[in-house]
């Protein structure tokens, strides 16, 4: 068993588990809480290293063995998936009914449909589709003592009080790890283009301001590798033609192929250096230098290859502006040198009660997060 292959922070397991049913994940869980141990959740991997160095590492579980689409109902628009499922995996379920989960992220092949939620993977697909938890009606989660909970439900008018399944999205596996989720779902549009305009960044900053009142699909301004503005347009001819003459008004006309989208989603998960703005939408170009992808109008930037004194200097400025900055890719030296998270904002002592409550013994990725 590999177990190198499951570091995190400089840190390896002593073992892996690998659970193929709720049933399975609990009883692990359980064992771990009663022996006081500390456990990472793993999926794809293509975001597990985002977070402190946990304070104890004892276990990895992964759970990729939770994969398989468990209903699919075409007609109400929704599917029950297992978390472990990857993102490909579930597209190519939807498409031949014409659906899609208007979720993207690095690397579908990898990614997990779980860990994109536990992570809340942010992509172009914001613009138009808004957080990931809100493509999420309910799940099946199981806390830090092995309890089995459910959250939500299977269709889309439920309600059955607090929405958990909400919250659950970007905690990082610290508070539960989903087993089994009901996603929303889409028809697929039945025509999607991409434009590219090149220049000046602040001509493109300018230009990408002006288009954010039109009802687009994507909208990305780049400073890695090449300086251009991306636009997506999707739905029917009639729409997908109109929003093409109106993005030629802005000189936005050259023809690319959509595959760019996963290319800037891929970068923002290899780069050595990744730092992700949270900023308000429309602030999303606060940082224009060195290499940046910017999801306008998503309140989500990128800054690829940045220095520790440029990242602290730019987390400064976000944090002015209520705004924050992650950094979730680096070495072990620049977390330490800068810190992931910055200024929390979630109060100290509702993040504590929140861990209190779902994982009383610390055995969901202890230190990962402030607290």
């Amino acid at each position: 068993m590999d177990l190198a292959a499951y570091t995190v922070s400089g840190r390896a397991p002593a073992r892996v588990e690998r659970p193929t049913t709720s049933v399975e994940l609990a009883q692990v869980l359980e064992r771990a809480h009663r022996a006081s141990e500390a456990v990472l959740l793993w999926g794809g991997g293509t975001r597990v290293g985002i977070g402190d160095a946990p304070d104890r590492y004892d276990a990895a579980v992964d759970l990729r063995g939770l994969q398989g689409i468990v209903e699919l109902s075409p007609a109400d628009l929704v599917c029950t998936v297992r978390a472990g499922t990857t993102l490909a995996d579930l597209a190519a379920a939807l498409t031949p009914v014409g659906l899609r989960w208007p979720v993207e992220a690095a690397h579908p092949e990898r990614a997990t449909v779980g860990g994109t939620i536990a992570s809340a993977a942010p992509g172009a697909s914001r613009l138009r589709h808004q957080h990931v938890r809100d493509w999420v009606l309910g799940c099946e989660a199981v806390l830090g003592d092995g309890t089995r909970a459910r959250a939500g439900g299977r269709v889309v008018k439920n309600v059955t009080g607090f929405d958990l399944a909400r919250l659950y999205s970007g905690t990082y596996g610290t508070l539960a790890a989903l087993a089994e989720v009901s996603l929303k779902l889409v028809a697929v549009d039945p025509h999607t283009r991409t434009f590219r305009r090149g220049g000046a960044v602040s001509e493109l900053a300018r230009i990408g301001e002006a288009l954010r009142t039109l009802p687009l699909d994507g909208l990305a301004l780049v400073t890695h590798r090449e300086t251009a503005l991306y636009v997506r347009v999707a739905g029917t001819l009639p729409v997908v033609d109109r929003l093409t003459r109106e993005l030629g008004a802005h000189g936005v006309s050259e023809p690319v192929s959509g595959d760019i989208w996963q290319r800037l989603a891929d970068d923002c998960a290899d780069t050595a250096i990744v730092a992700r703005l949270a900023l308000a939408p429309g602030r999303e170009a606060l940082h224009q230098g060195g290499a940046v992808i910017a999801y306008l109008g998503t309140g989500i930037a990128f800054v690829l290859d940045g220095s520790v004194d440029d990242l602290r200097a730019l987390r400064a400025r976000c944090e002015e502006q209520g705004g924050a900055l992650v950094l979730e890719r680096a070495s072990d030296a620049e977390r330490r040198a800068l810190g992931t998270w910055g200024r929390s904002r979630v109060p100290p002592a509702i993040a504590r009660s929140l861990k209190e409550r779902f994982d009383p013994h610390g055995v969901l990725a202890p230190g990962r997060l402030p607290a």
